[in-house]
């Protein structure tokens, strides 16, 4: 098999399982193995891609070329295959337990919620494959479109509320604000092309590369930079299979890697001003900006009291130190943002499996009811223990690395008090999540935990073991990934 051929796969099997599944809905067994086999597929095909941009390949499809130097080509770099990779592994694990999910709370329509999960999975691998800002932004409009009917699944007014928000944020800010930086940053190229140094380098003004960084960083709202975020904490009212989708598998990761790549294919060396050496003003603003807000969001997730909400803000602030390690305009941010990125995608679907676990065989989503779970619920909630701890940034676990990385880049790149605010993010993150994953195995156990007799089936516990497991494998990962992303500010 060609990297070509398996590029193509990839981008056309989450499509053809969206089909399938829709088409094969009856008996609910066929329904589930062709979603869960569907999965398996795209992660196979991601972990062959990773292999071959290690050994050197950089594998290409044209679909159009509808503009002079424009083309709609979607390639693989080893940005966006180690997102793919990390996406496909981890959506297998939420295609099983999405099995469990659907049968243990008799899910509302199970085979649209599965088919537009695999569709969103399609729009978000087309996006992190995106070869030019051209393609990235049909990928990106595909994704918003494709994502709106899992948040809108449950169909009372407060899912629709929060669809049509989510669809308006995303689509109106790609509109009014991606539209014209793309627009002007091919104005001023002659290309939209990706490419290790950026395009504009040595190709703008001071006055021009701020005002279309915040275009960018504003436009690309997926990503989740303040004040185009209220998307992702209204998401929150989305059914939990949906709501892994969303927040933790194929929008926010999505939108993550697509402003890194801005960062590094479009910008380059453009991010930083020539006569101080130092990061252009709107990179310094945005980085206060997200800096704070991140600390805001920690403390606004410990007055939530529904569990869902918590994690909508807690995962708000994961986000938004990717988006500050990207805007330090350095090697070490850019790397310390795409291991943010991988870890918080990896402790995110492990948590949010775990809570919907509980969910389903409890009927428990207040933050008031988990205290003694973890005594009924032990391997589910040792999964849920590990997630947070990775998610707070706590030693040994794979979220220390990329929040280590963060500051020491932040204080190699003179932002001494960039560092100082993601260890403040961290001591808030900790107030949030830690007494609750402490609380579930030190409180007494509930008489009354489970509404099922039989509890939780393996469908829906193995997954977040699984998980779990994932999360604590990338510890001994950070030095091969900065091998394999080190092409991404390397110019060859």
């Amino acid at each position: 098999m060609s990297p070509e051929f398996a590029l193509a796969a990839l981008l056309g099997a989450p499509l053809l399982q969206a089909l399938l599944v829709l088409a094969l809905s009856r008996p609910p067994g066929l329904r589930d193995l062709v979603h869960v086999l569907g999965s398996g597929a795209v992660a196979a095909l991601a972990g062959y891609l990773v292999h071959a941009v290690s050994q050197s390949a950089s594998p290409r499809i044209v679909l159009a070329n509808p503009l002079p130097n424009v083309e709609l080509a979607f390639s693989a770099e080893p940005l966006g295959t180690l997102a793919a990779a990390v996406v496909g592994g981890l959506g297998f694990l939420h295609a099983i337990h999405t099995s469990g999910m659907v049968r243990a709370i008799d899910q509302k329509a199970p085979a649209r919620l599965m088919a537009f999960s695999a569709l969103t999975t399609a729009a978000a691998m087309a996006v992190m494959f995106s070869a030019n800002l051209f393609s990235f932004f049909v990928a990106y409009q595909a994704l918003a479109l494709a994502a709106f009917p899992l948040v809108a699944h449950v169909g009372d007014d407060e899912a629709r509320t929060s669809a049509r928000l989510f669809l308006a944020m995303l689509l109106g800010a790609s509109i009014a604000l991606l539209l014209p930086a793309m627009i002007w940053t091919y104005t001023l190229s002659g290309t939209l092309e990706f490419q290790v140094g950026g395009v504009l380098a040595g190709r703008i003004d001071l006055l021009s590369a701020n005002a279309l960084l915040v275009l960018f960083v504003l436009g690309i709202a997926a990503a989740a930079a303040p004040p185009m975020h209220r998307w992702l904490t209204m998401s929150f009212t989305a059914p939990y299979p949906a709501l892994v989708k969303v927040q933790a598998l194929a929008v926010l990761p999505a939108g993550g890697v697509g402003l890194l790549k801005v960062f590094a294919y479009v910008f380059g060396p453009a991010l930083i001003a020539e006569e101080t050496g130092r990061q252009i003003l709107a990179a310094q603003i945005l980085l206060g900006l997200c800096g704070v807000i991140m600390c805001a969001a920690a403390v606004i997730a410990l007055s939530k009291t529904d569990i869902r909400e918590r994690l909508a803000y807690s995962l708000w602030a994961q986000a938004l130190a990717a988006i500050i390690g990207g805007l330090l305009a350095a090697p070490a941010g850019l790397f310390a943002a795409a291991l943010q990125i991988v870890a918080t995608s990896c402790a995110a679907t492990t948590l949010l499996m775990a809570v919907g676990t509980t969910a389903a065989v409890t009927g428990r989503n207040n933050v008031a009811d988990y205290p003694g779970l973890g005594r009924v619920m032990p391997w589910t909630f040792a999964g849920f223990a590990i997630a947070c701890a990775s998610i707070i940034g706590m030693p040994p676990f794979s979220g220390a690395w990329s929040k280590l990385w963060l500051i020491t880049a932040s204080a190699s790149t003179g932002v001494i008090w960039a560092a100082g605010l993601v260890g403040v993010a961290a001591v808030l993150t900790f107030a949030h999540l830690g007494p609750l994953a402490a609380n579930a195995f030190a409180g007494r156990a509930p008489t009354d935990a489970f509404k099922r007799p039989d509890g939780a089936s393996i469908l829906l516990v193995a997954p977040v073991i699984l998980g779990a497991a994932a999360t604590l494998g990338l510890l001994v990962l950070a030095d091969p990934l900065a091998s394999f992303l080190s092409p991404v500010w390397t110019p060859r």
